[in-house]
């Protein structure tokens, strides 16, 4: 396998360019012509290949599926709902790769998230400590102007006063000169450590390669002005594409229950757009996983071409020190015993030279040796104590307790959780991609199997067998069971016996002769006919009531 070192300046990374800079300043870094850029650059072809190639099939095959002539009067409903169902158990796996996706990104973004929050810590207390650094030149550089103030002083006295130890004079002259020197030399020492410091800010330009490989959640920075910051940017980015990958799978689970053509054919083009920015995401994820877990397996040489070894000794004292609660445990390579041993002897010659300059102005110099030169030795040592307390300031910055646990963090975000998070993320994309290629493949056969649904009225199918439909031929028109109470039916007779009305005939009542009243219709002649006497009684006669009586 080849070791992708200089990837990260490649893919993942351009983590030591400052990612406000202009694009050609970011591929004025990139170094086209490394072996392991371009082992980078062909796993993201190779990916963006095989993608190209599944689109083209899932093309082919929508083709095929509109050129293809189909009976759509002659459908079984058995085979519509296998494939609806096998439709809607494939969008159940998308949601469940899905979901990983989701859980993938929040699990990098955490592992990151500390990761820049222990690198903030660090950077914070390096500057600190260069900050400190800075104010004991300051310092130095004052003790060194009362130094070089204390020997013109000096001088001048000897040439007023003859009578002085000439031998004495000269010690002392000789202590301020070695004086003077251990100041210059104090000098190199602190510039030693403060370029040491600068040579770390490595780890503030990968705080911002940890902002560009971070998908998931990083706050408003706040600076001069409120800006979201590019790590931010991307994790909003992948968390709008996936959330809109999750609605349109909802809307095609919709359409695959209902069985809807219309909905079938939405989602088909809805769903090839979700495969294309799918695989994409997973062709970036892809050589990123990859570099970012080869960089954190083998990252040493990568680290060596950028820091100095002393830097990078530094970084590994803080690694794997034992976090002890003294000022002493310091990296080495910073070289600070030199320093307390030069402030050490510094501070012993400016008593010996105070003690020496007041057994030479004796008594009869007092009023001068105290209003100029013990005004430049209490200025010296003011300057020496100011130099030890900031000197003992800056060894407690730069003890290993102060960045242990900070390094130990960071390393467990960025190469364990970032890793673990990642890899979650890569192959849940992988099988999100592979699955919607499966369900797009599958959806085409549903455009000629779905019906189309104008409303949510559903039509009974002639395979229904509660009530077919050929016995709406046998519904009778007397759907009550009687006329009488049928109102639809009365009405219809109402409006026939009105359109068909004939006149009662009077054939009858003209050959009965004159009209009898009524009360003398019962007592006639009853020998008037024959058939009078076998005629049945009339109801309600007395005739009626014998009969019925016998």
């Amino acid at each position: 396998m080849c070791p992708t070192r200089r990837i990260v300046i490649g893919v993942v990374g351009a983590c030591l360019a400052d990612f406000r800079s202009s694009v050609v300043n970011m591929l004025s870094e990139l170094d086209f012509g490394d072996f392991c850029f371009q082992s980078i650059m062909f796993f993201a072809a190779f990916t963006i290949l095989i993608g190209g190639l599944l689109l083209l099939t899932i093309i082919i095959t929508w083709i095929c599926q509109c050129c293809k002539v189909v009976n759509t009067s002659v459908k079984s409903r058995k085979r519509v709902r296998q494939l609806s169902s096998l439709l809607f158990a494939i969008s159940i796996f998308c949601f469940f790769f899905l979901g990983f996706c989701l859980f993938g990104n929040e699990f990098v973004n955490r592992g990151i998230t500390s990761s820049i929050a222990s690198a903030n810590d660090i950077i914070q207390n390096f500057k600190l400590a260069s900050a400190q650094c800075n104010r004991l030149n300051d310092t130095r550089i004052r003790m060194r102007d009362h130094m070089v103030l204390l020997r013109t002083i000096m001088q001048e006295e000897v040439r007023k006063h003859t009578a002085i130890n000439k031998t004495a004079f000269n010690d002392v002259e000789n202590w301020v000169n070695s004086s003077i020197e251990r100041i210059e030399t104090f000098n190199y020492d602190v510039d030693h450590i403060r370029n040491l410091l600068l040579g770390t800010i490595f780890i503030e330009k990968a705080k911002v390669y940890s902002n560009r490989i971070e998908l998931e959640r990083q706050v408003i920075q706040f600076s001069i002005f409120f800006e979201v910051n590019d790590g931010n940017f991307r994790w909003i980015l992948c968390t709008i594409l996936l959330s809109i990958m999750f609605v349109v799978l909802f809307a095609g689970i919709i359409g695959f229950c209902r069985r809807s053509k219309k909905g079938a054919i939405v989602f088909s083009g809805l769903g090839l757009t979700v495969f294309i920015v799918g695989w994409l995401l997973f062709s970036t994820v892809f050589p990123a996983t990859v570099s970012l877990a080869d960089f954190c397996a083998d990252g040493g040489n990568f680290i060596r071409k950028h820091l100095s070894n002393d830097s990078v000794d530094i970084l590994n004292f803080y690694r794997k020190c034992d976090p002890q609660s003294t000022y002493d445990n310091i990296p080495l390579p910073l070289k600070a015993e030199n320093i307390t041993v030069k402030l050490s002897a510094i501070q012993s010659l400016q008593r010996t030279i105070e003690l020496t300059l007041k057994n030479i102005f004796n008594e009869s110099f007092k009023a001068f040796f105290s209003f100029q030169i013990e005004d430049v030795l209490n200025y010296l040592d003011d300057d020496i104590s100011r130099s030890l307390r900031g000197f003992g300031a800056f060894s407690s910055t730069v003890a290993c307790y102060t960045y242990h646990y900070d390094f130990e963090i960071m390393k467990q975000g960025f190469c364990v959780d970032g890793i673990i998070g990642a890899s979650i993320l890569t192959l849940s994309l992988f099988f999100l991609g592979f699955f919607m290629f499966t369900l797009l493949l599958i959806v085409s056969k549903s455009w000629h199997l779905f019906a189309r649904l104008p409303s949510d009225y559903i039509e009974v199918d002639e395979e229904d067998p509660f009530f077919p439909r050929t016995n709406d031929s046998t519904i009778p028109v007397d759907i009550y069971g009687t006329h009488v109470y049928n109102p639809r039916t009365r009405l219809a007779n109402s409006f026939e016996s009105t359109s068909n009305h004939i006149p009662p005939s009077t054939a009858l009542l003209d050959s009965a002769g004159p009209s009898t009243p009524l009360w003398q219709r019962g007592i006639g002649d009853r020998t008037t006919t024959v058939s009078a006497g076998n005629a049945p009684p009339a109801v309600g006669s007395n005739r009626f009531f014998m009969m019925q009586r016998g």
